[in-house]
């Protein structure tokens, strides 16, 4: 999923939320249900705004007199996380809001774990992507090992875990409506499937080769701080999930299904999207992998840009057994001489598509490289993508 925009707001510090519902544990409750009303297909604000009753989850003030050991798993949530935004240009102040405050202004992007809405708050005329994801169980407690309800909770610890870094969309804050939770984020102006597809299929150019290393850097860059800042892995690495701006930045969205690592191994195997899975991951008997799953979604992800298609031909049409057969045990994926990119690039992709992943090079070895070394200390790197971003979107106005 991506989220695509006009405008991007400034900074490049995480938002610090307290997350101590990330380790609540909630005590069962077989009379309570978690209900979903209606989805609204726009933010439209209420005609008339009632405080709700004193007894409802909506009306909860976090005082001592709020036992948290006997509330629901939901209105810990509602409690400390909900309603109120934090915005990159002044970390200090809180911007409480509702429903009431936002204004849709059409649906940007849509995936597996929810859709994303180009927003504006209203009271601070700010543009924000916001990420719904619908909160539906058929179970009657709020346990938090629902679906739903983990989606949820690891969502938003990554995100805001992920925020500390620049090259992450910044996480502004998140409020319920109905059955749905609204994450507001950082707005980008195109992610780099539409960048590639605009240079491919309507510019009819082949990707800048300075452009693609200065991306390539940028990528593998965020990645490794994601490691060795928070110990996060990402886990769905693609081109809709890495998003551009017209100012030349670019930065990674989507935490739906990143993981903690332990001693920088992964031990749980969530579903990510399987066209860019490594492997080690597609294989049900590897039950560990570490960083290094990601530097094979990398790879397919830099070769997909090159050649402007993705490099399996007609994988989503096959069946799952046909998939793993084709990445496990077909030949191996290379980039060529006929993709007409240098050795520098060329050698880099492929050391990022080593099937086996023991051989497959970590972060800190991919900096080593020929490739990382030249595009990596380029002068002017922000002005070259700014430029290029610039030209390319305005071939579609």
């Amino acid at each position: 999923m991506h989220a695509l925009c006009e405008t991007s707001a400034e900074g490049t510090s995480g938002n610090r939320l307290t997350l101590a519902f990330m380790s609540y544990k909630p005590r069962p409750s077989s009379s309570r249900m978690l209900h979903a009303g209606r989805v609204r297909s726009k933010f439209a604000p209420s005609q008339t705004h009632t405080a709700p009753p004193e007894n409802s989850d909506d009306h909860i003030v976090p005082d001592g007199s709020n036992d948290v050991s006997h509330i629901s798993y939901m209105r810990f949530v509602r409690m400390f996380m909900s309603g109120k935004l934090i915005f990159p240009n002044d970390l200090k102040k809180e911007h409480r809001f509702g429903i009431e405050d936002l204004r849709d202004l059409g649906e940007i992007g849509r995936g597996r774990y929810g859709r994303v809405n180009k927003v504006l708050h209203s009271p601070t005329s700010t543009l924000m992507a916001v990420k719904s994801l619908r909160l539906v169980t058929n179970k009657f407690d709020d346990s938090d090992d629902t679906r739903a309800l983990k989606q949820l909770q690891n969502e938003v610890r990554a995100i805001q875990d992920a925020s500390a870094c620049p090259e992450v969309v910044f996480f502004y804050g998140l409020t319920f409506n109905e059955g749905d939770c609204l994450i507001c984020m950082e707005l980008m102006d195109l992610s780099l499937e539409k960048l590639y597809k605009i240079v491919h299929e309507i510019a009819k150019e082949q990707f800048d080769e300075t452009v693609f290393g200065i991306i390539g850097c940028l990528i593998l860059s965020a990645l490794n701080n994601l490691k060795q800042l928070k110990r996060i892995i990402h886990r769905d690495v693609k081109p809709s999930n890495i998003l551009l701006n017209s100012k030349g930045q670019l930065k990674l969205c989507d935490f739906g299904i990143s993981g903690y690592l332990e001693d920088s191994i992964a031990r749980t195997k969530d579903v990510g999207c399987r066209p860019y899975m490594s492997p080690e991951r597609l294989m049900a008997a590897q039950e560990e992998y570490d960083i290094r799953t990601d530097v094979w979604s990398l790879g397919i992800t830099l070769i997909e840009v090159a050649r402007g298609e993705f490099p399996y031909p007609n994988f989503n049409d096959k069946c799952i057994f046909a998939q793993l057969q084709q990445v496990v045990y077909g030949d191996p994926l290379f980039m060529n001489p006929a993709d007409n990119f240098s050795q520098r690039t060329v050698q880099f992709v492929n050391l990022c598509l080593t099937k086996e992943y023991t051989d497959r090079p970590t972060y800190e070895e991919l900096m080593q490289t020929d490739f990382y070394l030249h595009y990596s200390q380029l002068q002017m790197k922000e002005e070259n993508l700014k430029e290029y971003v610039q030209r390319m979107l305005t071939k579609t106005e």
